[in-house]
């Protein structure tokens, strides 16, 4: 495929390819069910076009299978469309005329037909459709066509049931359930047996397992994608900002429509900033989406469409050309004129490649068959009944539009909605009908946040500050990838951004020799021929049970077998996938003759199964891995954000904690509430020049302190979670965790600037030893931070420790307890 797979994608793809493979062996008997559940945005139809890909045209693990058939069947055309497009466009070994779109009018086979992908959708299903009757000359119905599939090939068709909720939410059709339960249970009155192999993808398992209810079939372990992986993944935005009235007041359509337009305004001027800076090849050309109530009368909409571009353009200054602003609505379908200018009409799933497109009005067509990450600002003029709808809405816009997380503008990782007819109680229903969906973003209503950027006066410290590339870390739930897989996508990464041509290739040779050594070890202790002929032979055990004697064993026989060609290039191909997909094994037989072919795949496959041979290939990954990591990561992190993206993702799945280059983003988005009280001299601020914080007395006094020194300069809120802020490593319970000091403060000592790091903390807290130690050990290898202070408050003054101080560094390092704490602090 075209796109490279996320790790989590990259898993739920090996254990599906798995269940399928296990499928294919047990569905002459039975029927099998496979699932596959992800939220919103986890890329499930590019996983199951890998799926596809590696079943019709082979993968390092499994033989391709020219023969072998899919249905894909959904519940609306346009998402058969759009799934067909995403097939399309990132699939590179898919031959042309493999996808087929299953034509109500003139498809008429008696089988499908070999190595095809036939798109199918119950819309075109029902009673009254040509698909399903002998007339006009059709000589099939589809229900003939699909038996006479499963009675001839029925260990290689596939069915896959594309968001099998949407079954149940079919516009004239038959009763909810029951089109896509007949290829579920089997359908008497349309002579359909239950299709052999069904593999459901939706956002909760839970939707699939009701469709999937009374069926006789065997159920393989589902596959499941968890929302946090998504999220930290980078495929989804990182917020969802909910623009609401407080309440109480009239509803101002027009002028929270103007907002709206200059959040668009701002996110094209942004997004052109960023690519242009980062050296994008496509322009990222943001869309504001509006959507109107439905038909009033002759009108398209009882919406003011003309009040609503008139808006638009006095607001931003733009005036609109034909093809910069369309509409999406499924009544008319034709062209229509909006104050004055010429909207076309376009299919949703056309929007998101459209370029030209600027401004979207729509109704309700956009809620299926249309994902368009470009869609970064909407406005709805919906009222809150339509809680639900809009829920829907948000999942098809949430996708970040260049597929990862941006580092340098916090405003780009969000998205915009604007609902002038929504209040604090109803928008709660959005956000229960968005966890409903799925959707792992955050959600924030407009009223609870603060975009801050930096202030001019502190946009030199800002500059020098990200020079410094200070050491930040990221704790993760667990590890991801292994030591080996790590070090090839790391080095990868260097061929491809030029940094080092030859890291792939010398980690490879080193592998191929550690094999070589191993075996020729095999042979100079005298066990290469034992553990080959153990390879090759398995002994099978054959027990006779007497049911008269109650089923006691009477006979008990040994056996022999020697393993085939298959047997051997089935298990070399494992060995393969297991070491990192590298083809490691094809570079052995090349560096190295051998006999035969054979002997290079077994000395290959016995060096795979060696637990001595795995550890010590595991400690030489971690050693290369880590050593390439610290020799490039500043120079990494200067470059290109994308190559530092990617850097980040590589190291952070390495390992449970990753060490990263800390980079301050501009704009920032903070908490805010309306007592919130204004602070001065942080480096970044509103549009007024001012920033609010909600501090404890022990954070204001601290602060006060620090701005009392004559080297003091400027501080920063280091809020907790925050893909800019400082995050030390600690570990309590035996468990590694993450620690934010409160304060970051900026001084000038010598016309030099420096760094402070500082935590006003409790006590009474059982964190206090663990954050202590953590923060020493973090000053150890961090040498650019001038002080790192814990500080506490007793009789009305503060006492602080300073952990950079070599001295009390020593003494910190030999506590023991919270009790020599509290010692140090009265010393």
């Amino acid at each position: 495929m075209k796109l490279t797979l996320a790790t989590f994608q990259q898993n739920a793809l090996s254990e599906l390819r798995n269940n399928c493979d296990t499928a294919q062996q047990l569905c002459n008997k039975n029927q099998c069910i496979l699932s596959l559940s992800a939220p919103t945005g986890a890329g499930k139809t590019i996983i199951m076009a890998n799926l596809i890909e590696d079943v019709l045209c082979g993968s390092a693990e499994y033989v391709k299978q020219e023969n072998a058939v899919f249905l894909w069947l959904s519940g609306w055309p346009e998402l058969n469309e759009q799934s067909m497009n995403k097939i399309y466009f990132n699939a590179n070994n898919l031959a042309l005329g493999t996808l087929i779109p299953i034509s109500d009018d003139s498809f008429d086979e008696e089988v499908f037909a070999d190595g095809k992908v036939y798109f199918l959708n119950t819309q075109k299903l029902g009673v009254n459709s040509n698909l399903t009757k002998n007339k006009d000359g059709r000589e099939h119905t589809i229900w003939e066509t699909i038996e006479n599939t499963i009675s001839r090939k029925r260990e290689r068709f596939f069915l896959i049931i594309d968001e099998a909720h949407y079954g149940a939410r079919s516009r004239g059709t038959e009763n909810p359930e029951t089109i896509m339960q007949k290829f579920v249970l089997g359908s008497k009155d349309d002579n359909l047996s239950p299709l052999p192999m069904i593999i459901g993808m939706s956002a909760t398992i839970e939707r699939f397992r009701k469709l999937v209810e009374g069926a006789r079939a065997m159920t393989l372990p589902p596959v499941e994608i968890k929302p946090e992986d998504v999220k930290e993944s980078g495929l989804l935005k990182d917020k969802i900002v909910i623009d609401h009235q407080k309440g109480g007041g009239m509803v101002m359509e027009m002028a929270i429509l103007a907002e709206a337009a200059n959040d668009w305004l701002d996110k094209c001027h942004r997004w052109e900033k960023y690519c242009k800076e980062q050296g994008e090849p496509k322009m990222v050309k943001p869309i504001l989406a509006i959507q109107v109530e439905n038909s009033g009368g002759s009108e398209p909409s009882k919406t003011d469409l003309d009040e609503c571009l008139k808006t638009i353009e006095r607001t931003t200054g733009m005036k609109f050309e034909v093809g910069e602003v369309v509409h999406a609505f499924g009544d008319p379908k034709t062209d229509i004129s909006v104050y004055g200018l010429k909207v076309l009409y376009i299919e949703p799933s056309r929007i998101e490649d459209s370029e030209k497109i600027k401004i979207v009005f729509f109704k309700e067509s956009l809620s299926t068959g249309w994902d368009c990450p470009r869609a970064e600002t909407m406005m709805s003029f919906r009222t809150a009944n339509d809680s639900t709808y809009i829920a829907q809405l948000m999942g098809r816009i949430v996708r970040t539009p260049l597929h990862r997380r941006i580092d340098t503008d916090e405003v780009l990782n969000n998205v915009h909605l604007f609902l002038p007819y929504f209040d604090k109680n109803t928008v709660e229903n959005i956000v229960r009908d968005l966890n409903s969906e799925g959707i792992p973003s955050d959600i924030e209503t407009g009223s609870e946040m603060q975009t801050l950027h930096v202030d001019e006066q502190f946009q030199e410290v800002f500059e020098w500050f990200n020079e410094q590339q200070f050491i930040t870390w990221q704790i993760k739930r667990n590890r991801i990838n292994n030591y080996l897989t790590s070090l090839f996508a790391l080095t990868n990464l260097l061929r491809n951004g030029g940094w080092d041509a030859h890291a792939s290739k010398q980690a490879k040779y080193d592998i191929v020799a550690m094999i070589k050594g191993f075996i020729e070890e095999l042979k100079k202790k005298g066990q290469y021929e034992d553990a080959i002929n153990a390879l090759r032979q398995d002994i099978r055990v054959s027990n006779e049970y007497d049911t008269r004697n109650g089923g006691d064993v009477t006979t008990e026989a040994e056996r022999t077998i020697e393993a085939t060609e298959y047997d051997i290039e089935k298990n070399f191909k494992r060995a393969q996938t297991q070491l990192a997909h590298q083809d490691l094994g094809m570079l052995y037989i090349k560096e190295y003759t051998l006999d035969t072919f054979v002997e290079h795949q077994l000395d290959f496959i016995l060096y795979s199964k060696s637990e001595r041979a795995m550890k010590e290939l595991e400690e030489y990954a971690k050693r290369k891995f880590y050593d390439l990591q610290n020799k490039w990561r500043k120079e990494i992190s200067a470059g290109e954000d994308k190559y530092k993206t990617k850097f980040d993702g590589i190291v952070a799945e390495s390992d449970e904690a990753s060490q990263h280059s800390l980079k301050l983003w501009n704009p920032i988005t903070l908490p805010y509430k309306e007592d919130y009280k204004k602070e001065q001299s942080h480096m970044f601020v509103n549009k007024d020049g001012e920033a609010f914080f909600e501090l404890d007395t022990w954070e204001q006094g601290v602060l006060e302190e620090e701005m009392k020194r004559p080297d003091f300069v400027c501080w920063i809120r280091n809020q907790q979670n925050k893909g800019w802020a400082l995050c030390v490593k600690y570990e309590m319970d035996r468990k590694l965790k993450s620690f934010y000091p409160d304060f970051i403060v900026i001084r000038k000592e010598n016309d030099k600037f420096v760094v402070d790091l500082l935590e006003p903390h409790n006590p009474a807290y059982n964190d206090n030893f663990a954050k202590t130690i953590g923060l020493c050990n973090y000053l150890k290898e961090e040498k650019g931070i001038a002080r790192a202070e814990i500080i506490r408050k007793e009789d009305g003054r503060f006492l602080r420790l300073n952990v950079g101080d070599s001295m009390i560094q020593h003494d910190v390092m030999n506590m023991r307890n919270d009790d020599d704490l509290n010692n140090l602090f009265r010393e």
